[in-house]
């Protein structure tokens, strides 16, 4: 991995969001107009194809990049070709959860809980089971890489004795005489 993005070093917040303009008015439909208003949400991604070439004018649908350690804009107000001040809202398709505590996605900041680790949960949960020695109980530390496990496929008791249960007679077609046959 290169040096320059150390990835536990870098907070990564930034995600992309569809966010719905209902009740768009038509003037607004075009490149230009829909740009504006992608940046005042965030870095603008696309356009759906349906918005593009105005197919469904119930709503216009974009794709922005936005910073969700940030709260999220619910309305931009921006002026129409008329000279009448629109105040259009924003329905956000989906919304992360973020943390702004740890800086991880997953969870609200209400639930963080940062001292605990995922190597120390799985160490202190795991149980020793001394019927199996191939299971390992410790979770792999950073400095010994893990370890491939063999698994085996269990053996079913009489498996012969299964199969020769299975056996149907079937009489013969050209001779009349009475075969026994496997089914699979």
């Amino acid at each position: 991995m290169p040096d320059c993005f150390k990835f536990k070093e870098d907070d990564i917040s930034l995600t992309p969001i569809w966010a719905t303009l209902p009740s768009l008015p038509l003037e607004c439909w075009h490149t230009n107009a829909l740009g504006k208003i992608d940046l005042r949400l965030g870095t603008p991604i696309a356009i759906d194809s349906l918005t593009m070439k105005m197919e469904r004018v119930s709503y216009a649908r974009i794709l922005v990049e936005v910073d969700a350690s940030k709260k999220l804009e619910d309305h931009v107000e921006f002026i129409l070709p008329n000279g009448v001040v629109r105040k259009q809202p924003i329905v956000y398709e989906y919304t992360p959860k973020f943390c702004s505590t740890c800086n991880r996605f997953g969870h609200l900041k209400e639930s963080c809980q940062p001292s605990a680790t995922p190597t120390a949960t799985a160490t202190a949960t795991a149980a020793p089971n001394a019927n199996n020695a191939a299971v390992k109980t410790a979770a792999p530390n950073k400095a010994q890489p893990t370890e491939w496990m063999v698994v085996r496929r269990r053996q079913k008791n009489n498996l012969k004795q299964q199969q020769s249960a299975k056996a149907v007679q079937q009489p013969d077609a050209i001779t009349g005489s009475i075969k026994q046959t496997q089914t699979a």
